[in-house]
């Protein structure tokens, strides 16, 4: 997040801002507050659903999307704001649902295609290359990134992928530092957001600027890349240096 924030401040420096005083000053306190009401709305949220795991040992999931909806309502009318938020979420979702039937066809798709796939000897091949990087932990890591990295590419969300990993990591788990290999299982994970041209946020932009996904995810993969480069850095460094 730090690069992605530095290259934009670097190469565009030299361009001046309109200074607009006072109205600026507002804008600013406005946008900081808006950001501090929904990184409490993501708080409230994030801890109803994780009680709400703990509670019934149901899939993590499953309670985002059946308590997603009545949250939002329960939250507008909490801010007083339930007229303009159903007005709002109405038109939207008018608006937002008339292309997504072929994302309903696609994960289909992909569902069956993963079911299948976790039945078949593919994995076990992946699973002794795995077991040969434990010897080595930099391969291991990289094995681990190339893995999401290619998933991402043919259709795999990164829960799918991790998934279909895990089985695989099981037998290696207790041969290998646990806090760099979470490390590296998160992030990896995340930086298909990036690029992958089956990731709905990569979908929706490509949809917006009327784009194929695949160009999308080509903007980003250097990025991508480099963030998952720098996180391998970062903990064979911390393996290093504590032990």
């Amino acid at each position: 997040m730090l690069i992605d924030w530095g290259i934009p401040t670097v190469l565009y420096r030299n361009n001046p801002l309109a200074d607009n005083g006072e109205a600026n000053q507002k804008a600013v306190v406005s946008v900081g507050q808006k950001a501090a009401q929904l990184l409490a709305v993501l708080v409230v949220f994030t801890m109803f659903v994780s009680l709400l795991q703990y509670w019934h040992g149901k899939d993590f999931l499953f309670f985002v999307v059946l308590f997603l909806v009545p949250f939002c309502f329960g939250w507008a009318l909490f801010a007083r704001r339930l007229k303009r938020y159903a007005t709002i979420a109405f038109r939207r979702w008018k608006e937002r649902t008339k292309g997504l039937v072929n994302y309903f066809f696609m994960f289909l798709g992909a569902g069956l295609f993963v079911e299948k796939l976790s039945h078949s000897s593919l994995l076990d091949v992946l699973a002794g290359w795995f077991h040969t990087g434990t010897e080595h932990a930099v391969w291991l890591y990289a094995m681990i990134a190339a893995y999401f990295f290619v998933t991402s590419f043919i259709g795999f969300h990164p829960l799918v992928s991790l998934t279909l990993l895990m089985p695989l990591l099981k037998p290696i788990i207790s041969l290998v530092p646990t806090v760099p290999l979470s490390i590296v299982l998160i992030c990896c994970s995340l930086s298909t957001v990036m690029h992958s041209p089956y990731n709905i946020s990569v979908s929706l932009l490509a949809d917006e600027l009327g784009v194929n996904p695949y160009r999308v995810g080509r903007w980003n993969i250097s990025l991508a890349i480099a963030y998952m480069a720098e996180i391998g850095v970062a903990v064979v460094a911390r393996m290093l240096f504590h032990r």
